[in-house]
């Protein structure tokens, strides 16, 4: 392998899967305005579904978060709370994302493939002129070079090591 060292397996980081997004009642708070009395009011009146959890652990996740923002609008329209817990019983997140003109999921992204070997490829989001900061750019074409001299490497036999 030459003078390049491994790393210990230990040092690399372990890949956890994205976490579904959460809310504390603090965040909500901030977020939306109303009041930790007011959302447990909202979830005592069956105008909330209850939290994950309970006690200071429990959270909320961005259903909780949009029909906040939308009780919020209808209360300003005056309707009584009875008429929102009616309005919402028929609304799915998506649909009350649209009203509030939300965007719930990530425009579509659009990748550039890199193939170092016919095993192994990199896949790049594209970006507009500008928007990727240099230091991108250069970690990109220094795991480049680091790839293909490690693939190299992998593809010489043993005994010229």
């Amino acid at each position: 392998m030459g003078d390049r060292q491994r790393l210990p397996a230990s040092s690399i980081p372990r890949y956890d899967s994205p976490r579904p997004v959460r809310y504390t009642l603090a965040d909500l708070e901030r977020e939306t305005g109303v009041n930790a009395r007011t959302i447990r009011y909202y979830i005592s009146e069956g105008l909330l579904q209850p939290a994950y959890g309970r006690g200071p652990s429990a959270t909320y996740d961005p259903d909780h978060l949009l029909r906040l923002q939308l009780i919020q609008q209808l209360k300003e329209q005056r309707l009584s709370l009875r008429d929102i817990k009616e309005r919402l019983s028929h609304l799915t997140p998506d649909d009350i994302a649209v009203m509030l003109k939300v965007q719930m999921q990530p425009e579509a992204d659009t990748w550039r493939r890199y193939q170092l070997h016919p095993d192994f490829e990199i896949n790049v989001r594209e970006r507009q002129a500008g928007e990727r900061p240099m230091t991108h750019e250069h970690a990109f074409d220094l795991i480049v070079e680091y790839a293909r001299s490690v693939l190299d490497d992998l593809g010489r036999p043993e005994h010229e090591e």
